[in-house]
């Protein structure tokens, strides 16, 4: 059985909302997962394509922002609220200088030589 934290921002107060992050532990039962599960394993690899188009592919900001839109199916604000749920993951990629053949090793699906 596999178990995953993810990041929500949960609190809201009065009028407005206040941000506060949260651990939530989402284990995969019988095979079956989650929608949270789904979005966090999204956001994972998202991140991920992220640090590849910035850092090995150097592309500016705004056009990784429009790849990611178009490769994963989502909103620019989706990515934007990905980076920051998944900041620490991001500064690991940084810190440890991954290199295409790390990142094949962990999402062997996706294509990095794009």
């Amino acid at each position: 059985m596999q178990q995953y934290e993810l990041n929500l921002d949960v609190e809201t107060k009065g009028e407005g909302i206040r941000h506060r992050r949260t651990r939530v532990s989402v284990q995969a039962a019988g095979g079956k997962t989650s929608r949270q599960e789904h979005v966090y394993r999204r956001n994972r690899e998202l991140i991920a394509r992220y640090y590849y188009w910035t850092e090995i592919r150097r592309r500016r900001f705004d056009d990784v922002m429009r790849i990611l839109s178009e490769e994963f199916h989502v909103e620019e604000r989706t990515i934007s609220n990905a980076l920051l749920d998944f900041g620490d993951y991001l500064d690991g990629l940084y810190k440890g200088k991954k290199d295409i053949r790390e990142l094949k090793k962990e999402y062997p699906y996706r294509n990095w030589e794009n």
